[in-house]
């Protein structure tokens, strides 16, 4: 049976220390991108809210840790469909359909080589979200 996380401390907690490293790192991205983030556990992860709709999710479960970043739930999905964000001139996020595309890290030195591209298509991600 899976475990089931109820604060962003347990899920820590149970974490590997190289992925809860790697993942503590994320945290302080995207929450250093906009005071008006809050954070949880949705999905079963750590994830950010602004204005009421989850628009990041740090995705470890699996190999690998990713940022998923979203329109939230209330537009409907279309994995067909293209999406319409240009605010990623690094070219790291994968699209997997129109509202929903991730960013992935090979391990911790590639995240913090990476961190200020990734803090600012978050932020760009976020601003388009208004």
């Amino acid at each position: 049976m899976a475990v089931t996380y109820r604060t962003v401390a347990e899920f820590l907690v149970a974490q590997p220390p190289d992925r809860r490293a790697e993942i503590e790192v994320l945290r302080q991205i995207v929450l250093g991108t906009n005071g008006e983030l809050s954070e949880h556990i949705k999905w079963n992860s750590p994830s950010y809210v602004l204005n009421g709709v989850d628009r990041v999710t740090v995705n470890a479960h699996g190999k690998g840790v990713r940022l998923i970043l979203h329109w939230g739930t209330r537009i409907a999905e279309d994995r067909r469909a293209a999406h319409t964000f240009d605010g990623d001139p690094f070219g790291l996020l994968t699209w997997h359909s129109n509202i929903r595309a991730s960013v992935s890290v090979a391990d911790l030195a590639d995240l913090l080589e990476k961190q200020d591209q990734i803090s600012d298509v978050v932020r760009r991600w976020l601003d388009a979200a208004r």
